[in-house]
C-alpha cells in the first residue's frame, strides 16, 4: 500500500488493532458535543488499582528502583509467579527457565508467536475473539483458522469441531476461558478434550487467561495446565491489568518450556529491553498481598452481570448467552440490523449520536462478529440501567419504523 511517497508494508496494514479504543474517542467526540454518553464499550476494571499494591511502587520509587532489569523480569516477581502457579494449577514452573514478565499480556502474546510461529504454519484461534491473536499471528507469517463462536454453540470451543479444522499445517490452538467479548468459559471436558486433540497432533496450546479469576456462579476456572501431560506444549498467558484493575501499569507474564524460554526472552529483548522497574514491584504486592480487592469486584461484576441480563431480557429482538466469567455481554442484535440495512458497527455509531450510549460493534472483535454488540459491565449498576434502557429505547424505534 503506498501512502503518499512511502509504501506501507502488507503485514502491518492487514494488522487489526483494537477497535474499543476508536469507539471510545468517538464517544468522546460525541460529549465534546454536549451528548451524554454511557460508556459500555471499554473492557477496563473502573475500580482503583488497590492501595497496598500503589504503596509497593511508591516505595520501590523512593528506593530509586528507576533503573533497567533483566529482561525476563526481576527475580523476585519470577518468584512469586512460580509461587502462585504451583498454589493454582499445582505445576511447578522454574523462575529461570519457565517464566518471563511482559508489557502487558499482549505483549505475552505477540512475542510467543514470533517465537513459535513459521512462515505458513497455520493456528487456530476463537472468533468473535481478542483481535491480538490473529493479528500477532498474521505477522509472524502464519495463517489463521476462524473457529466460529455464536449464541448458538454457547460460545464454546469444542475438540470434535477443532479435530476437523486441523491440517498437517497446524501448530497452534489459541483458548481464551473466560472469553472476551463472549462471557463465556470452557468447561471441564471441553478443556480436556482440546488437550488430549492437540497432545495428539504434537500442537501448541496457547491459554489465554487473564479473566481467570472473573467467574460467576460458583462455577470454577479449567486450564489445560490441569490436564497436559506435556506442559511444555502449553504456554499460559496472563497478567494484572483485569484481576488487580492494573490496566495502566502494563505487566503480564507468560509461562514457556525451558527449550523456548531463551528464544521468548530473546524477542521480549529486542521489543522492549524489560518490564518497568518498579511496576514489578507493584506485582509482587499484588501476587502475595490481600486477595479481598480481587474479590469484591468479582462480587460486584456478578452483581452487574445479572442487571445486565435482566435488562436485556426486557429487549425483544436480541439473543444472548448468560454471561458466565469476564465482564462482559456478547449480544445478537442481527434482527435489528436487518431491520435497518446497518453494519453493527454503523449502528454502534448510531447509538453513540442519537441516543448517547457506547457499545463496541461484534467486527471489532472479528470477523464473524457481525451482527452483534459488546457490552462491557465494568460501569455503574445505574449506568448500565441507564444505557441498556437507551439501547431498548432505540431497538423499539427501529422495530417500530
Amino acid at each position: 500500500m503506498v501512502v503518499e511517497s512511502f509504501s506501507i508494508p502488507s503485514r502491518i496494514v492487514d494488522l487489526q488493532a483494537e477497535a474499543a479504543f476508536i469507539v471510545l474517542e468517538k464517544a468522546k467526540l460525541a460529549e465534546r458535543k454536549g451528548i451524554d454518553v454511557v460508556h459500555l464499550e471499554i473492557g477496563e476494571p473502573d475500580f482503583d488499582t488497590p492501595q497496598h499494591i500503589k504503596e509497593a511502587a511508591i516505595e520501590a520509587l523512593k528506593r530509586n528502583e528507576t533503573h533497567y532489569t533483566p529482561t525476563p523480569g526481576i527475580q523476585e516477581l519470577r518468584e512469586a509467579i512460580s509461587e502462585y502457579l504451583r498454589e493454582v494449577y499445582s505445576v511447578d514452573f522454574d523462575w529461570r527457565s519457565n517464566i518471563a514478565v511482559t508489557v502487558g499480556a499482549k505483549q505475552a502474546v505477540f512475542a510467543v508467536m514470533l517465537t513459535l510461529l513459521e512462515e505458513g504454519d497455520e493456528v487456530i484461534y476463537p472468533n468473535p475473539g481478542y483481535p491480538a491473536y490473529s493479528s500477532a499471528a498474521k505477522y509472524a507469517g502464519a495463517r489463521v483458522v476462524p473457529y466460529r463462536l455464536t449464541v448458538d454453540n454457547g460460545f464454546s470451543m469444542k475438540a470434535e469441531v477443532l479435530s476437523e479444522m486441523i491440517t498437517p499445517k497446524t501448530k497452534m490452538i489459541v483458548l481464551n476461558s473466560p472469553n472476551n467479548p463472549c462471557g463465556s468459559i470452557l468447561s471441564s471436558q471441553d478443556v480436556r478434550g482440546i488437550v488430549e486433540l492437540a497432545e495428539d497432533h504434537k500442537l501448541y496450546i496457547v491459554s489465554d487467561e487473564i479473566y481467570r479469576p472473573i467467574l460467576f456462579d460458583g462455577l470454577q476456572h479449567y486450564s489445560p495446565l490441569n490436564y497436559a501431560s506435556d506442559i511444555d506444549r502449553v504456554v499460559l498467558v496472563d497478567g494484572f491489568s483485569k484481576r488487580y484493575a492494573m490496566t495502566g501499569w502494563r505487566l503480564g507474564y507468560v509461562t514457556v518450556s525451558k527449550h523456548i524460554h531463551p528464544y521468548l526472552v530473546k524477542v521480549l529483548n529486542i521489543m522492549t529491553s524489560c518490564p518497568v522497574s518498579f511496576a514489578q514491584r507493584a506485582a509482587i504486592a499484588a501476587l502475595r498481598g490481600p486477595q479481598e480487592p480481587v474479590y469484591e469486584m468479582v462480587r460486584e461484576y456478578e452483581k452487574r452481570r445479572n442487571v445486565v441480563v435482566e435488562e436485556l431480557s426486557k429487549i425483544d429482538g436480541l439473543r444472548f448467552v448468560k454471561p458466565t466469567g469476564a465482564f462482559y455481554a456478547f449480544v445478537d442484535i442481527s434482527r435489528i440490523l436487518s431491520r435497518v440495512g446497518r453494519s453493527s458497527e454503523e449502528f454502534v455509531l448510531d447509538l453513540i449520536e442519537k441516543y448517547g450510549v457506547a457499545f463496541l460493534h461484534g467486527t471489532a472483535m472479528g470477523s464473524y462478529g457481525e451482527g452483534y454488540i459488546r457490552i462491557s459491565f465494568a460501569n455503574s449498576i445505574d449506568n448500565i440501567r441507564k444505557g441498556i434502557g437507551r439501547l431498548k429505547q432505540a431497538v423499539e424505534e427501529v422495530m417500530k419504523g
